[in-house]
């Protein structure tokens, strides 16, 4: 089975460098929530079988659609292998996953080539060449032609953070090249993922987030929040949506909030 896995590894990594995908991050997810689940699929994956899609979100306390969701981009950088619902680790995956829980920096460095082989970095290098950019712009241009909401793109931005192809300035809220030879910095980038509190610049409210976080919280049987209805659904039939209809719900809560908010004629 492993080496079947490091067979199908190769050729998958040989097709992607000569047709590379644009991927994005998920918006279902922070950066370092995304983190949390390629940790759980390290923790879950003996070799000996490929992990269950709904194995690792009973393990995550997190959604299915949210774990597959996620696991397309961390496949597409190398951290895992993506099979129609089920799951592996790579080696340079369980090698992250064991780095971040003991050497948080030692795992950026073992994250940087990954991230530094996606199609971002070199994008992010060319549109960063003539200097620092905002934050912003730089994750509005990273999304530029790609489907999905606007944080998707200041995910990949914190990606790019995290693996020391870019630094990010807190102060001025901007985003430069790291040297090739900067050392890797001593602190964390960002809370532990294990206790990730929920994103408080996403676009648009997550339901399925929400909901995500409250069974990993272990909050009982009854929810309050779980009787909420939001624009006539609950939150069941939220986290029920299919992924396209669920696009569509979200930039309908985003409409109705720029409406309420937009000043009177």
């Amino acid at each position: 089975m492993t080496a079947k896995r490091g067979r199908r590894s190769q050729r998958s990594t040989a097709s992607s460098s000569s047709a590379p995908r644009r991927t994005l991050p998920s918006y279902r997810a922070n950066p370092c929530q995304q983190i949390n689940i390629a940790l759980g699929l390290a923790d879950l994956d003996t070799g000996a079988a490929p992990v269950q899609r709904a194995a690792l979100a009973e393990y995550l306390g997190l959604g299915a659609a949210t774990i597959g969701d996620c696991m397309t981009f961390l496949a597409d950088v190398g951290l895992a292998e993506a099979g129609r619902g089920q799951y592996a680790i790579t080696e340079r995956g369980r090698a992250f996953a064991e780095a971040w829980r003991r050497d948080r920096a030692q795992a950026r460095l073992v994250l940087r080539p990954l991230l530094g082989a996606h199609w971002s970095a070199a994008a992010a290098a060319a549109h960063l060449a003539r200097g620092p950019l905002p934050q912003e712009e730089l994750a509005r241009l990273l999304r530029e032609g790609l489907p999905g909401v606007a944080v998707r793109g200041q995910y990949m931005v914190e990606w790019l953070d995290i693996a020391l192809i870019v630094e990010r300035d807190p102060q001025r809220l901007e985003a430069r090249l790291r040297a090739p030879d900067a050392p890797a910095p001593p602190q964390n980038p960002g809370p532990d993922p294990e206790n990730e509190a929920p994103d408080a610049e996403s676009e648009t409210p997550d339901p399925q987030q929400e909901r995500d976080q409250g069974h990993a919280a272990g909050t009982g049987s009854h929810n309050v929040a779980d009787s909420v209805v939001l624009l006539g659904m609950s939150r069941a039939e939220i986290q029920d949506l299919p992924d396209g209809r669920y696009t569509a719900f979200l930039e309908g809560i985003l409409q109705t909030l720029r409406g309420a908010l937009a000043p009177n004629a």
